[in-house]
């Protein structure tokens, strides 16, 4: 827990330690209660949200560059607002896509863009202002059409004219 705080982690995956088979741990004396390892955790869950929260809301205020990601946000489509990941890694909820910034084509996942962060929670942040914009040819193509975002649409494939055999059988 102070490596937790002295580190300042902006967050952290965190599990309860259960017993596996062929796992040596899971057969040494004096095993920890089920009561003691849920306390411990939530301990730790609650440090790291502290640390967590307090590191993101450090960042309001300030501009981040986000890679606009497709389904990052599970609230994407009814908050209108695209969501992707910094360069840290931290999930940034964009708002703002009416902005017409460069009179280009949408805002598309691929995209990168530079926001300015207006508020924060634990485990994201928020941006309502964009502030540039610099677009790809994966983006491109994904506001194209010519693929999906999320995969479910596969690339068209080309055709070289190679000759071929028929199937035997």
């Amino acid at each position: 827990v102070d490596l937790v705080r002295q580190a300042r982690f902006a967050g952290a995956y965190t599990f309860q330690y259960s017993k596996r088979p062929g796992t040596p741990a899971a057969e040494f004396p004096d095993q920890i209660s089920a009561e003691v390892v849920k306390q411990r955790y939530q301990y730790l869950a609650d440090v790291v949200e502290e640390v967590a929260w307090a590191e993101n809301q450090a960042l309001v205020g300030s501009q981040v560059e986000v890679l606009l990601a497709h389904g990052d946000g599970r609230k994407d489509g009814a908050n209108e607002r695209l969501s992707g990941r910094a360069r840290d890694n931290r999930l940034v909820h964009v708002g703002g896509m009416s902005a017409d910034l460069d009179a280009g084509r949408p805002l598309a996942p691929g995209d990168f863009v530079t926001v300015e962060i207006t508020r924060a929670a634990p485990y994201n942040l928020i941006a309502d202002t964009v502030v540039g914009v610099r677009r790809t040819s994966i983006a491109d193509s994904v506001a194209a059409g010519e693929i999906a975002a999320d995969g479910s649409k596969p690339v068209a494939r080309v055709a070289l004219g190679m000759p071929g055999l028929p199937a035997l059988g």
